[in-house]
């Protein structure tokens, strides 16, 4: 596997993703019960694609981070983090390790699935686990709240594997053409070269 580094270019690339993973929640979302509708979980999966799961899991934690953060949410951050880093790691083994990042549609749609799955699944262990230990409900009966309790959970499931798909070969492109744009010619450099095409 490549070696990923963190130079400048990279801290700036990872630092911009999250700050849209932070303003994706932030700005659009849709509340649905105690929950709400985002595409952060998509534009997670998306970064752990495109920087590997690694710096992906690094945007993803300053993202979610910063929201929770600002809206009230500091006590969530532990199991938030946890929970991006299980995404993560299910991508890391799924994508990066048996789909050998080949970039077909069918790799891309099932690792979104995963990925989304892994946020169910998550949320309904949580949400479970607090109704037993702390509100007194029976396992059965703690399931059941926790299923319906998660409606936002299962609408940003359904976005992420809906969006990932489209949203990935954009962002693919965007990168693509960053890493190949050759950087600006200082003045001295110009002039050199116009004399060299002259002589």
């Amino acid at each position: 596997m490549k070696k990923q580094t963190l130079d400048l270019q990279t801290v700036t690339t990872i630092s911009l993703f999250a700050a849209l993973i932070f303003l994706s929640i932030q700005f659009f979302k849709i509340p649905v019960g105690a929950q709400f509708i985002h595409f952060g979980n998509a534009l997670v999966v998306v970064g752990c694609l495109i920087f590997g799961s690694k710096l992906g899991f690094l945007a993803a934690a300053i993202g979610l981070g910063i929201f929770d953060l600002l809206n009230g949410y500091a006590a969530e951050i532990p199991i938030i983090l946890l929970e991006a880093l299980a995404v993560a790691v299910v991508i890391h083994f799924l994508y990066e390790g048996l789909f050998q990042r080949r970039d077909k549609l069918r790799n891309i749609l099932v690792t979104a699935v995963a990925a989304a799955l892994v946020k169910i699944v998550l949320n309904i262990f949580k949400y479970t686990l607090t109704g037993t230990l702390f509100g007194g409900s029976s396992l059965p009966a703690a399931f059941l709240l926790a299923v319906a309790e998660i409606t936002g959970t299962f609408g940003s499931s359904l976005a992420t594997v809906i969006a990932v798909p489209i949203l990935y070969p954009i962002f693919k492109q965007v990168r693509k053409a960053h890493k190949q744009r050759r950087p600006l010619k200082s003045k001295d450099e110009s002039i050199i070269s116009i004399k060299k095409e002259t002589v």
